[in-house]
């Protein structure tokens, strides 16, 4: 499993609450926002370093990783020999460079992700704060509202993480390659 983008002090911090009570609590609900967000963008996101992904034998002059961005490409094996005549993108794409394909197939080794100091790090973790907040506040402000003193889920309604279409959009650039 992969670590929450913030954490519950941060979620404190973001919604002004200066001393929770219910920090794991607080917690879950960034948990819950971030598998969303990896769940809708397909993808990791946070830095994985020396990640392992085995491709079968193909006839074809590119590798597509899995995972975006790659930062590095630590090492290419094909069959039991290191492979170099290679290059990468961002985008996750290793080309073959001697016209031979991969025929025997591969084993790459490479880095992706965004390191907690991007700015695309940032965004995401914004957008995990902005998820996470609203089943947070819900329950506490919109629900002692609608329900007088009683929160939501003593009354049936359980707290729901989502995100919205603005938010989607946002992580729209985060998505899964496709290559047509």
């Amino acid at each position: 499993m992969s670590d929450s983008f913030a954490t519950a002090a941060e979620l404190s911090q973001f919604i002004g609450n200066s001393e929770p009570a219910d920090l794991a609590r607080m917690q879950l609900f960034l948990d819950l926002a971030s598998a969303e967000i990896r769940r809708y963008t397909a993808q990791t996101l946070s830095e994985v370093a020396l990640d392992v992904v085995v491709f079968p034998e193909t006839d074809w002059d590119r590798l597509i990783l899995p995972e975006r961005p790659v930062t590095a490409v630590s090492s290419i094996v094909v069959g039991l020999v290191p492979y170099t005549n290679y290059r990468f993108t961002r985008a996750g794409i290793i080309h073959e460079l001697s016209e031979m394909g991969w025929s025997s197939g591969a084993t790459v080794t490479y880095t992706h992700g965004y390191t907690e100091t991007t700015d695309e790090y940032k965004a995401i973790k914004g957008t995990c704060l902005e998820a996470a907040s609203r089943a947070y506040t819900l329950n506490e402000r919109s629900a002692s509202e609608a329900m007088g003193s009683t929160l939501m889920e003593s009354s049936g309604y359980a707290p729901e993480v989502f995100l919205t279409m603005g938010e989607k959009m946002a992580l729209s650039d985060f998505g899964s390659v496709r290559v047509g």
